[in-house]
């Protein structure tokens, strides 16, 4: 039985980089398939929905983020990749 290898999506964010688990890289790559979108636009507007969900109703801990400047960010980088 042969075994798949793993494929990671690797985020650059500024200079960090973050790799999804295979659970998470099957996910995004099932929702862009249906919605027959690229995988970097399914996670900018997974991304820009997390901000805006998570701070509608909560502010952060310690510092304070503009939301709507990030989720902004995302949305055109998606947009720009149509």
């Amino acid at each position: 039985m042969a075994t798949l290898q793993p494929h990671h999506l690797t985020l650059l964010l500024k200079e960090m980089n973050y790799t999804l688990t295979d659970t998470q890289q099957a996910v995004v790559e099932e929702i862009g398939k249906a919605e027959m979108r690229s995988v970097n636009q399914v996670v900018g507007l997974l991304l820009a929905e997390g901000i805006n969900w998570r701070y509608v109703d909560y502010s952060p801990k310690y510092d304070d983020i503009n939301e709507s400047k990030l989720e902004d960010q995302l949305l055109n980088e998606v947009k720009d990749s149509l």
